[in-house]
């Protein structure tokens, strides 16, 4: 699958009032010599996703953080804390979001000094004026992560910022939704390259953003845009292995993919060994890091029939070596969503992350909708029912025998009903513990399906030690509670 090519380069974002009297080296790249045309341009912003698809975060361990805390999934050696007591992170798992902390703090930085640089480039001033509303696209996703997982962040948006103290949540969302406003207004009306945004990525993040904010009818407006739009569509399943068309490791760019992180098999995506047992016909490499098992609530009342849970768990194999069948021991049950299963190396599946995807449009409308109108239309049923089906494998514009019901609902029920769907729609996209944080039913539902009581400090992440240390706008009064 084609990844965006990317040049890194070196940044540095320390000025004063005496740079005019440095001498600028001519001989080798430097800041001060490297921003001169369009293309450097593009290098600058390409730069940003070599960060956000490092290993630190979307390849796997961002994910391994986030999807892991889910009511469906236990975490197996050193991620045992993440998703088997809910105590709290250990050490290791506080050093591990700490790098997190770091690398999207890094993807900030480069997207500052793109917007900072960009505007005085020579060359074609739409070029450069997408150039900067990509840029902000990005610094907004990053923002509108660290902000779910940390809460109050220092809001760096200028290259020159140090030392800050940590900003209000509510201030660092209205950042996140000032860069979207720039973003929708200064990005292409169409994807030009799979793997960048155009404005229906602004607006599906700025529909989601909302969406978390409980602001129901701006949600649901934005959700409505891009339903709307025409650009995109579900992509329709009617057997098992069409699943390989939307998530398969030799696609690149559907009618559902709105914004996805992109891989090759030279550049590869390590999510999938994460996943995967061992080698089998699924994937050349797994490491089961994550699993489930046939006790869990939600395991149990998850449909067999529901193709996505054919396709998405399972507890057979087939060996690679020798052909044999084999049922899974321990883990029982195992995720294989994303398959690669000629991958050249444990951590090489050409496969991309799905961001956000038009399912996640249809989602996010049934849900705001409902929420906003006190209880759900026909369309937000339709809405809701159009994922579902295409879930079973039935034409997901056509009414179905497993369509939700037309009446009966009060908003919070139908608010449950389509929180559940998002959990099967988008099992191993990292999405589900976001969606109990949100709704404020994460200590309920990890109770009921995993049993375990989630203590106050474990819905936050620390923040990093070394950044307490390191930045004097800060002290250990600072800290996340219970850390």
């Amino acid at each position: 699958m084609k990844k965006i090519t990317i040049l890194m380069i070196l940044v540095f974002s320390i000025f004063s009032c005496d740079d005019i009297l440095k001498e600028v080296p001519k001989d080798r790249l430097s800041e001060a010599n490297f921003y001169k045309t369009v293309s450097d341009g593009r290098a600058a912003v390409d730069a940003i996703y070599g960060v956000l698809s490092a290993g630190q975060l979307f390849a796997h361990q961002y994910l391994l953080q986030i999807e892991i805390p889910a009511d469906f999934a236990y975490g197996r050696g050193s991620t045992i804390p993440i998703g088997g007591e809910y105590t709290g992170l250990d050490a290791v798992n506080q050093r591990r979001v700490g790098l997190m902390w770091d690398y999207f703090y890094q993807a900030v930085n480069y997207a500052n000094i793109a917007i900072e640089k960009i505007p005085g480039i020579e060359g074609d001033e739409s070029a450069k004026s997408l150039l900067v509303a990509e840029a902000k696209f990005l610094r907004a996703l990053c923002y509108y992560h660290l902000v779910r997982d940390f809460g109050a962040v220092p809001l760096r948006l200028n290259s020159t910022d140090g030392d800050m103290a940590r900003t209000p949540v509510a201030d660092v969302y209205n950042a996140v939704i000032a860069d979207l406003q720039a973003a929708e207004s200064g990005l292409p009306a169409s994807i030009t390259v799979y793997g960048r945004p155009s404005k229906w990525g602004a607006k599906i993040m700025f529909a989601e953003v909302y969406l978390t904010l409980g602001d129901w009818a701006k949600a649901r407006d934005k959700a409505k845009e891009v339903m709307d739009s025409g650009d995109h569509s579900l992509v329709e399943i009617t057997k098992l292995n069409d699943w390989d068309n939307l998530f398969g490791p030799t696609v690149n760019g559907t009618s559902e993919e709105i914004f996805s992180i992109k891989y090759n098999a030279a550049y590869g995506w390590s999510w999938p060994f994460y996943l995967a047992w061992k080698a089998d016909v699924r994937s050349a490499y797994g490491a089961y890091v994550l699993y489930s098992d046939h006790k869990n609530p939600f395991i149990i009342n998850w449909d067999d029939d529901d193709l996505r849970k054919q396709w998405g768990v399972f507890t057979t194999f087939i060996d690679k070596t020798s052909g044999a069948v084999d049922t899974l021991v321990f883990p029982t049950m195992c995720f294989s969503k994303f398959r690669d299963p000629s991958a050249p190396g444990a951590r090489s599946s050409g496969n991309d992350f799905p961001m956000w995807r038009y399912a996640d449009a249809l989602l996010i409308y049934a849900e705001a909708a409902s929420q906003a109108e006190g209880g759900p239309s026909a369309m937000a049923i339709d809405a809701l029912n159009q994922v579902k089906r295409r879930g079973y494998g039935y034409p997901s514009n056509t009414a179905s025998a497993v369509d939700y019901p037309s009446s009966g609902w009060s908003a919070e029920s139908f608010r449950d009903t389509v929180l559940q769907e998002r959990a099967y729609e988008f099992i191993s996209e990292g999405k589900r513990w976001k969606d109990l944080k949100r709704s404020g039913k994460a200590k309920e539902k990890i109770l009921e399906n995993i049993g375990k009581v989630v203590a106050d400090r474990y819905m936050l992440w620390p923040i990093p030690q070394w950044e307490i240390d390191a930045n004097t706008a800060l002290s250990q009064a600072n800290q996340n509670p219970g850390y």
